[in-house]
Protein backbone atom coordinates (compact mmCIF):
# COMPACT_ATOMS: atom_id res chain seq x y z
CA UNK A 1 0.00 0.00 0.00
CA UNK A 2 2.78 2.43 0.92
CA UNK A 3 4.65 1.61 -2.28
CA UNK A 4 1.50 2.18 -4.36
CA UNK A 5 0.82 5.51 -2.66
CA UNK A 6 4.39 6.69 -3.25
CA UNK A 7 4.25 5.54 -6.86
CA UNK A 8 0.98 7.32 -7.59
CA UNK A 9 2.14 10.55 -5.91
CA UNK A 10 4.84 11.05 -8.51
CA UNK A 11 5.65 9.76 -11.96
CA UNK A 12 9.19 9.16 -10.77
CA UNK A 13 9.66 7.26 -7.53
CA UNK A 14 12.67 8.68 -5.71
CA UNK A 15 14.01 6.84 -2.70
CA UNK A 16 17.27 5.49 -1.43
CA UNK A 17 18.19 1.86 -1.98
CA UNK A 18 17.81 1.31 1.76
CA UNK A 19 14.25 2.70 1.70
CA UNK A 20 13.39 0.44 -1.24
CA UNK A 21 14.93 -2.52 0.60
CA UNK A 22 12.95 -1.69 3.74
CA UNK A 23 9.64 -1.52 1.86
CA UNK A 24 10.39 -4.78 0.05
CA UNK A 25 11.27 -6.37 3.41
CA UNK A 26 7.87 -5.28 4.72
CA UNK A 27 6.11 -6.89 1.78
CA UNK A 28 8.20 -10.03 2.28
CA UNK A 29 7.16 -10.29 5.94
CA UNK A 30 3.49 -9.48 5.32
CA UNK A 31 3.19 -12.10 2.59
CA UNK A 32 5.35 -14.73 4.29
CA UNK A 33 7.90 -14.55 1.52
CA UNK A 34 5.31 -14.03 -1.25
CA UNK A 35 3.34 -17.16 -0.34
CA UNK A 36 0.34 -15.80 1.59
CA UNK A 37 -2.28 -13.25 0.51
CA UNK A 38 -0.20 -12.42 -2.53
CA UNK A 39 -1.74 -11.09 -5.70
CA UNK A 40 -0.86 -9.14 -8.81
CA UNK A 41 -0.68 -5.88 -6.87
CA UNK A 42 1.89 -7.42 -4.51
CA UNK A 43 4.18 -8.37 -7.37
CA UNK A 44 3.64 -5.00 -9.07
CA UNK A 45 4.70 -3.22 -5.86
CA UNK A 46 7.77 -5.47 -5.61
CA UNK A 47 8.59 -4.68 -9.23
CA UNK A 48 8.33 -0.95 -8.56
CA UNK A 49 10.68 -1.33 -5.59
CA UNK A 50 13.12 -3.43 -7.61
CA UNK A 51 13.27 -0.69 -10.27
CA UNK A 52 13.80 1.84 -7.45
CA UNK A 53 16.90 -0.05 -6.31
CA UNK A 54 15.67 -2.71 -3.90
CA UNK A 55 18.09 -5.63 -3.70
CA UNK A 56 16.63 -9.00 -2.75
CA UNK A 57 20.00 -10.14 -1.41
CA UNK A 58 20.04 -7.21 1.02
CA UNK A 59 16.45 -7.94 2.02
CA UNK A 60 17.34 -11.56 2.73
CA UNK A 61 20.15 -10.37 5.02
CA UNK A 62 17.54 -8.56 7.17
CA UNK A 63 15.96 -11.91 8.03
CA UNK A 64 19.05 -13.94 8.93
CA UNK A 65 19.23 -15.28 12.47
CA UNK A 66 22.24 -15.63 14.70
CA UNK A 67 23.30 -19.18 15.46
CA UNK A 68 21.73 -19.34 18.94
CA UNK A 69 18.35 -18.12 17.64
CA UNK A 70 18.47 -20.74 14.90
CA UNK A 71 19.19 -23.45 17.49
CA UNK A 72 16.35 -22.30 19.78
CA UNK A 73 13.87 -22.42 16.90
CA UNK A 74 15.14 -25.85 15.87
CA UNK A 75 14.72 -27.08 19.46
CA UNK A 76 11.13 -25.78 19.60
CA UNK A 77 10.29 -27.51 16.33
CA UNK A 78 12.03 -30.75 17.33
CA UNK A 79 10.10 -30.94 20.60
CA UNK A 80 6.71 -29.86 19.22
CA UNK A 81 3.67 -32.09 19.24
CA UNK A 82 0.96 -32.43 16.62
CA UNK A 83 -2.51 -32.50 18.15
CA UNK A 84 -5.89 -33.03 16.50
CA UNK A 85 -3.89 -34.16 13.43
CA UNK A 86 -3.44 -30.55 12.27
CA UNK A 87 -2.26 -28.30 15.10
CA UNK A 88 1.36 -28.04 16.24
CA UNK A 89 2.23 -26.91 19.76
CA UNK A 90 5.76 -26.09 20.82
CA UNK A 91 7.52 -24.55 23.80
CA UNK A 92 10.52 -22.39 24.50
CA UNK A 93 11.08 -22.79 28.23
CA UNK A 94 13.77 -20.15 28.50
CA UNK A 95 13.07 -16.61 29.72
CA UNK A 96 15.31 -14.33 27.66
CA UNK A 97 15.13 -11.05 25.77
CA UNK A 98 14.24 -12.60 22.40
CA UNK A 99 11.96 -15.39 23.62
CA UNK A 100 8.74 -13.81 22.28
CA UNK A 101 10.29 -13.13 18.87
CA UNK A 102 11.76 -16.64 18.67
CA UNK A 103 8.41 -18.16 19.64
CA UNK A 104 6.62 -16.18 16.91
CA UNK A 105 9.18 -17.21 14.30
CA UNK A 106 8.99 -20.85 15.36
CA UNK A 107 5.18 -20.72 15.14
CA UNK A 108 5.57 -19.50 11.55
CA UNK A 109 8.08 -22.24 10.79
CA UNK A 110 5.81 -24.97 12.17
CA UNK A 111 3.29 -24.12 9.44
CA UNK A 112 5.79 -25.57 6.93
CA UNK A 113 5.10 -29.09 8.22
CA UNK A 114 2.76 -31.22 6.10
CA UNK A 115 -0.83 -31.29 7.37
CA UNK A 116 -0.20 -28.58 10.00
CA UNK A 117 -2.91 -25.93 9.61
CA UNK A 118 -2.22 -23.95 12.79
CA UNK A 119 0.59 -23.68 15.31
CA UNK A 120 1.12 -22.31 18.78
CA UNK A 121 4.36 -21.73 20.66
CA UNK A 122 4.45 -21.02 24.38
CA UNK A 123 7.35 -19.20 25.96
CA UNK A 124 8.39 -17.45 29.15
CA UNK A 125 9.11 -13.74 29.35
CA UNK A 126 9.40 -11.67 32.52
CA UNK A 127 7.39 -14.11 34.61
CA UNK A 128 4.52 -14.49 32.14
CA UNK A 129 3.62 -17.14 29.65
CA UNK A 130 3.31 -15.78 26.11
CA UNK A 131 1.58 -17.75 23.38
CA UNK A 132 2.09 -17.01 19.68
CA UNK A 133 -0.45 -18.51 17.31
CA UNK A 134 -0.19 -18.78 13.52
CA UNK A 135 -2.54 -20.29 10.95
CA UNK A 136 -2.82 -20.91 7.24
CA UNK A 137 -6.38 -19.55 7.40
CA UNK A 138 -8.55 -22.63 7.88
CA UNK A 139 -8.32 -22.33 11.69
CA UNK A 140 -8.78 -19.02 13.50
CA UNK A 141 -5.96 -18.62 16.00
CA UNK A 142 -7.63 -15.34 16.97
CA UNK A 143 -10.80 -17.07 18.19
CA UNK A 144 -8.77 -19.68 20.04
CA UNK A 145 -6.52 -17.17 21.81
CA UNK A 146 -9.42 -14.81 22.59
CA UNK A 147 -10.64 -17.60 24.90
CA UNK A 148 -7.42 -17.04 26.86
CA UNK A 149 -7.70 -13.24 26.90
CA UNK A 150 -5.65 -12.58 23.78
CA UNK A 151 -6.36 -11.36 20.31
CA UNK A 152 -5.05 -10.72 16.84
CA UNK A 153 -6.53 -11.89 13.60
CA UNK A 154 -7.39 -15.10 11.78
CA UNK A 155 -3.82 -16.08 10.90
CA UNK A 156 -1.73 -14.38 13.59
CA UNK A 157 -2.63 -13.91 17.24
CA UNK A 158 -1.16 -13.96 20.71
CA UNK A 159 -1.87 -13.83 24.40
CA UNK A 160 -0.17 -13.52 27.78
CA UNK A 161 -1.01 -15.51 30.89
CA UNK A 162 0.03 -14.66 34.43
CA UNK A 163 0.12 -16.82 37.52
CA UNK A 164 0.27 -20.15 35.68
CA UNK A 165 3.05 -22.55 34.81
CA UNK A 166 3.90 -23.34 31.22
CA UNK A 167 2.30 -26.78 31.73
CA UNK A 168 -0.93 -25.18 32.98
CA UNK A 169 -0.88 -22.69 30.11
CA UNK A 170 -0.46 -25.51 27.58
CA UNK A 171 -3.42 -27.37 29.08
CA UNK A 172 -5.53 -24.19 28.93
CA UNK A 173 -4.51 -23.75 25.29
CA UNK A 174 -5.37 -27.35 24.40
CA UNK A 175 -8.77 -26.96 26.09
CA UNK A 176 -9.41 -23.74 24.12
CA UNK A 177 -8.44 -25.47 20.86
CA UNK A 178 -10.69 -28.42 21.69
CA UNK A 179 -13.64 -26.10 22.40
CA UNK A 180 -13.01 -24.21 19.16
CA UNK A 181 -12.87 -27.42 17.12
CA UNK A 182 -16.01 -28.80 18.82
CA UNK A 183 -17.92 -25.62 17.99
CA UNK A 184 -16.76 -25.91 14.38
CA UNK A 185 -18.13 -29.45 14.20
CA UNK A 186 -21.55 -28.23 15.37
CA UNK A 187 -21.87 -25.72 12.53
Amino acid sequence: LVTEILYYMSDRLEMTNFEADALLAGITVDTKNFTFQTGVRTFEAASILKRAGADTTNVRQFFKDDFDTFLYKAEIIKNSRILFEKIAIGRLEKDMDDSILIAAQAANDLLNINHVEASFVLTLFEGRIHISGRSLGSISVQLILERLGGGGHLTSAGTQLEGVSIEQAEKMLIDAIDEYLMEGDEE
